[in-house]
């Protein structure tokens, strides 16, 4: 898909959220481990979340920022993060999931350093520079959390 404005790009964030989410409730759903459920179902609600609030964002945001052009609109592939998170045949623990997870963390704070270093205006710069720190904490938290859930 070729990201045209900036609105395109936050519609697909929205989608891989809620996609992701999808995908880990699902994995809770044939978990044996109770602890493997619980993970998965944490991190199921974490992504409807996140997939709320650019939804929420999208409805509120300034025309003027979604309408705008990206620089190089032309067509850029995105890792299939998706893929990357196990089907939990042959997961051993909470943390295989946490590996993964921070995988899905760090392509989208990398793309989202890239898209505020070629934003056309400053605007755009600080939505893309905010959603980095937003994806930085979020990836805190999950982790921090990860770590309680394996003390207990």
């Amino acid at each position: 898909m070729a990201f045209r404005q900036v609105k395109d790009l936050l519609v697909w964030i929205r989608d891989f959220h809620a996609r992701l989410g999808e995908q880990y409730a699902q994995l809770a759903e044939v978990q044996q481990s109770e602890r493997m459920r619980m993970a998965l179902t944490f991190l199921a609600d974490r992504e409807r979340l996140m997939a709320n609030a650019m939804q929420a964002y999208l409805e509120d945001a300034e025309e003027g920022l979604l309408t705008t052009w990206l620089i190089d609109s032309q067509e850029f592939g995105h890792p299939s993060v998706l893929e990357r998170i196990p089907r939990c045949m042959g997961c051993r623990d909470t943390q295989d999931i946490l590996a993964n997870v921070m995988t899905a963390h760090q392509t989208l704070k990398d793309m989202y350093r890239l898209r505020a270093e070629l934003a056309a205006i400053p605007q755009e710069s600080e939505l893309f520079e905010r959603l980095a720190e937003q994806q930085d904490a979020e990836a805190r938290l999950q982790t921090r959390d990860f770590a309680r859930l394996d003390m207990y």
